[in-house]
Parts: C-alpha cells; sequence; structure tokens
C-alpha cells in the first residue's frame, strides 16, 4: 500500500485561485461550445471548445489532489520494491518521453481539430501550449532536473500555467462573443 504523500494539495492562495479558474475557464470553454454549436459553418471547433475543456476540468482536479505525486511515490515504491530503484534513471527518462509524447499529440490534435478556424481558436490553442509548457517542466521537474526559475518572484512554471488558463478564458469570451 501507498503511503499519503505528504504536501499533496496546492493549498496556498494562487493554488485555490488557480483551482478555481481552471473550473471557470473550463465553463468558457463549454459555452463557446454550446455557442458554435448553433453556427452551421464553426462546428468544426465545437469539438476544440469541448477538448480545452475537458483538459482544464482534468488538470484542475489534478491542482488539488495531485495525482502525479500519487503516481511519483508509486513508481518509486515499484523500483524499490523490484530493485531497480539505484538504475531508475532510464525509467524517469521514458516517463517524460512519455508524458511529453502525449502533451505534444493532445496540442498536433487540437490544432488538428480545428485547422479550418485556427484564426479564431489561435488565442486558446497560444494558452493550450503555455499549459503544455507547464506541464512539460513539472514532469521533467520531478526527479530529474529541477527546474526552480523564477520571474518577478513567480515560478516559471507558475506564470505558464496562469498564463494559459488566462489566455484560454479570454479566447472563449471573445468566441463566444464574435459567434453569437
Amino acid at each position: 500500500m501507498i503511503a499519503t504523500p505528504r504536501g499533496v494539495g496546492d493549498l496556498t492562495i494562487l493554488g485555490w485561485v488557480v483551482f478555481i479558474a481552471y473550473f471557470s475557464v473550463a465553463a468558457l470553454c463549454y459555452r463557446a461550445a454550446t455557442v458554435c454549436w448553433q453556427d452551421q459553418e464553426a462546428r468544426k471547433s465545437c469539438r476544440v471548445w469541448i477538448a480545452i475543456a475537458g483538459i482544464l476540468v482534468l488538470l484542475g482536479v489534478n491542482k488539488q489532489l495531485d495525482l502525479h505525486v500519487w503516481l511519483n511515490a508509486f513508481g518509486r515504491k515499484l523500483a524499490e520494491a523490484e530493485g531497480w530503484y539505484q538504475n531508475r534513471e532510464l525509467a524517469q527518462v521514458v516517463f517524460f518521453g512519455g508524458v511529453a509524447v502525449v502533451v505534444v499529440a493532445a496540442c498536433l490534435l487540437l490544432i488538428g481539430l480545428g485547422w479550418g478556424d485556427l484564426r479564431t481558436l489561435s488565442g486558446a490553442l497560444l494558452g493550450v501550449g503555455s499549459l503544455a509548457a507547464f506541464l512539460l517542466i513539472r514532469a521533467i521537474s520531478f526527479d530529474v532536473i529541477d527546474l526552480r526559475t523564477y520571474i518577478g518572484g513567480f515560478k516559471l512554471h507558475e506564470i505558464l500555467e496562469v498564463l494559459g488558463i488566462l489566455l484560454i478564458g479570454v479566447s472563449a469570451v471573445v468566441y463566444s462573443r464574435s459567434v453569437e
């Protein structure tokens, strides 16, 4: 059995604000999807907005449950139990590579889904790109490299996370208003 990892959840004020922002912006994306569904020519965009809303909900849940911390603890216990903890670097590289492939594939899939409407989806897709960079920095920072780059007192990955959510939210509002 895996013990509860310490420090689970981002219980800071910023952590709670970002947690709420994930779900609020997911709702804005859902609103954009329902608005664009009424326009026959914009229906391809609906899938993009729904997919982004789903991604935001997953990231919001992870924000306070820290599922990646549980996964890391599970991997560590598995490596210790199987006797290859001393040689874990290969597993870490494979894990990061897998995360990178999934993140890049998701971004490419969203671009492909919105291909005919990239001009109006560009802000949201830039926001997704910012969140993708955030995820990659967090993934590589598990055990491999500590990327504690600070800008104005905030960690780079925190800035990318908030920027991504903000870009997506503003884009969803602008899109909804332009299609209505």
